[in-house]
Order: structure tokens, then C-alpha cells, then sequence
């Protein structure tokens, strides 16, 4: 074949191509939808990415499948993500953890932020700093001083090697030059049992788990996360009071396979955000301890390159490695 012919060939598949992928955008969703949630059945991840799925099929006309994949700090899920076609059928409910503080952890991640794209932020999270009922502590400043005064004689457990929960409490023990012994569990509910029943000493909680055990007095409240005390809970200081700087809030979103068509971003993009606006969704958010904060597409990605560099450092002073 001569070369003019083959480059007219080559250009006119390219043109085909294109259209293709123009088509398949246009179309899009005509199959079902998968999010994947990195964690167990039953937290805060979990409950998001079943009423992101509900928006989802709501709004597209299509079945949405919430596929629960915990293990390696959240990397096995976001790895099978990756690793799926870029069409916008497969999504990732995609935390802090996920995306910044995990791949800083592993020396060969699984997965890291540069093999997605964000879609939408969800919202900043509320952790509670918690200690088992009879831990003689009230705040922060009594409990660094209990560990001071036996090192490596108490326990904290963690949602997870490489979770917001676990880095925090790293961040303080290297700060106070501390020592514990970290006890991870695959997901929070677990970790909670344990707490309760005085197997762990104390840890960092998602709100929406820990505040029906609060009421009850099951758990101890010592602090919550960032520089705001809750208007539910106005005895509980914040952890700035106690930590200068530490105001390190995790957050949720949604993301997708680093080459998914903008077209199909913007969609869903443009779908979280209206119901990010919707009041109704919104308090249901925050009766789960979400505070909703909609971005545009190029916001949240440029968001998420600046949480990576925060994250990574953060890393790095806690000295926590992973492997």
C-alpha cells in the first residue's frame, strides 16, 4: 500500500474513532454502574456510596452496584478500579486515605492519585478522639500524659493502616514523643466493639459511628477533630485547643480511572453537585458527620494535588511506614 493511501486510512480511523468515543459519551450510561467502596459493609464509606448510588440510578436510569473491596489501606479496592476501562462504569468512593495518605505509606503502592480523577468532592468528615469508658483521661492533655507515664503500655486501634484515624494519632504520638501499640481493623465497627468492651484504649472514630454510643456513654468523648467545637456536643474541645495546627479533616469523594472522557465527568460531576445542593440530601449528610463542600471538576482536582503535597509531608513527620 503506498504511503498517501495508508495515511488517508490511518486518518480516516482516527476520525472513526473519534466519533466512536463521541457516540459512546452521548449514550452514556447505557449498562449498569459500579461503585466501588474500599472498606467493609457498614461505616460511613459505605453509607455514602449507597446514597451516591441512589442519586446515580435516579438520575440515569441505570442499575448502580456498590461493590465493598477493603484491604491494603484501601488500595486493593482503588487498585481493581484502575485497573478497569475508562468508560465510566466503574467508580471509586475515594477518601483522603485513598488518594493521599496510603500511597505515601507503601514504598510500591497498589494504586496512587495519578491513576484517577477526581469527580466531585463529597465533604469534610468529624472524627471524634475517643477513650474506652473507665481510661482515667477527660482530654487530650490527660491522655498524653497517661501514655507518657508507661510507654508503649496502652493500645489504639484504627480503621485501617493508612486511614485519616490512624495518621492522626501517629502525628500526635510523634509530636509528644509517645509510644502505643496501633491495633488496625479492617473498617471502624469492629474497632468500635473492641473500644467499648476495654480490648483497645482509645482512638479516632467517624461521627457517624460513634455518636449513638456517646449518648448512651458508651465511649468517652476527648476531642474533635478540627478547630470548631459541634453545636451537638458543645463540652467536647476541639483538638486545636490541645494540638496547635493539627487541623487535619479527612474528606470523601468520588473518582474514576485517570482516562474516563471529561463529557462523562462533567455529568457526574454536575449530578453530585446537585445533590450536594439539595437540602434534604445535605442534612442527611450532616446527620452523618459530612459537611458538603460541591466543587467544580478543575477545583476538585487541583484540590486533590495540594492535599497529596499536605498529606505526604504529614507522612513523613509522623514517621509512620506501612508495608
Amino acid at each position: 500500500m503506498d504511503l498517501p493511501r495508508r495515511g488517508a486510512l490511518l486518518g480516516l480511523g482516527g476520525t472513526l474513532l473519534a466519533a466512536g468515543s463521541a457516540r459512546g459519551d452521548a449514550t452514556w450510561p447505557d449498562q449498569p454502574i459500579k461503585i466501588v467502596v474500599p472498606y467493609p459493609p457498614g461505616a460511613l464509606t459505605d453509607v455514602l456510596g449507597r446514597m451516591f448510588g441512589e442519586r446515580f440510578q435516579a438520575a440515569f436510569g441505570q442499575p448502580v452496584i456498590v461493590d465493598n473491596k477493603a484491604g491494603v489501606g484501601t488500595l486493593l479496592g482503588a487498585s481493581s478500579v484502575a485497573k478497569q476501562p475508562p468508560d465510566g462504569y466503574t467508580l471509586l468512593l475515594a477518601t483522603v486515605t485513598t488518594l493521599c495518605i496510603a500511597p505515601a505509606l507503601y514504598t510500591r503502592p497498589l494504586a496512587t492519585h495519578a491513576d484517577f480523577v477526581g469527580i466531585a468532592k463529597i465533604g469534610d468528615v468529624t472524627l471524634f478522639l475517643l477513650a474506652r469508658p473507665g481510661l482515667p483521661v477527660a482530654d487530650p492533655r490527660e491522655l498524653v500524659s497517661l501514655l507518657r507515664a508507661r510507654p508503649g503500655g496502652y493500645s489504639f486501634g484504627s480503621p485501617g493502616i493508612g486511614s485519616v484515624h490512624h495518621l492522626l494519632t501517629e502525628l500526635i504520638l510523634s509530636r509528644e514523643k509517645l509510644s502505643a501499640v496501633h491495633v488496625p481493623y479492617p473498617g471502624s465497627v469492629k474497632a468500635m466493639g473492641d473500644l467499648m468492651e476495654g480490648r483497645l484504649d482509645f482512638m479516632f472514630l467517624d461521627a457517624t459511628v460513634a455518636l449513638a454510643q456517646l449518648s448512651n456513654g458508651k465511649l468517652k468523648p476527648l476531642a474533635v477533630t478540627g478547630s470548631q467545637r459541634l453545636p451537638e456536643l458543645p463540652a467536647v474541645p476541639a483538638l486545636t485547643d490541645f494540638f496547635p495546627g493539627l487541623d487535619a479533616q479527612p474528606w470523601m469523594s468520588i473518582a474514576a480511572p485517570g482516562a474516563t472522557p471529561p463529557a462523562i465527568l462533567e455529568r457526574l460531576n454536575g449530578e453530585m453537585n446537585k445533590a450536594l445542593a439539595d437540602a434534604s440530601f445535605a442534612v442527611r449528610l450532616r446527620q452523618i458527620g459530612v459537611a458538603p463542600t460541591p466543587l467544580t471538576l478543575a477545583a476538585f482536582n487541583d484540590f486533590i494535588g495540594r492535599e497529596v503535597a499536605r498529606w505526604t509531608e504529614m507522612v513523613r513527620l509522623s514517621g509512620a511506614k506501612a508495608e
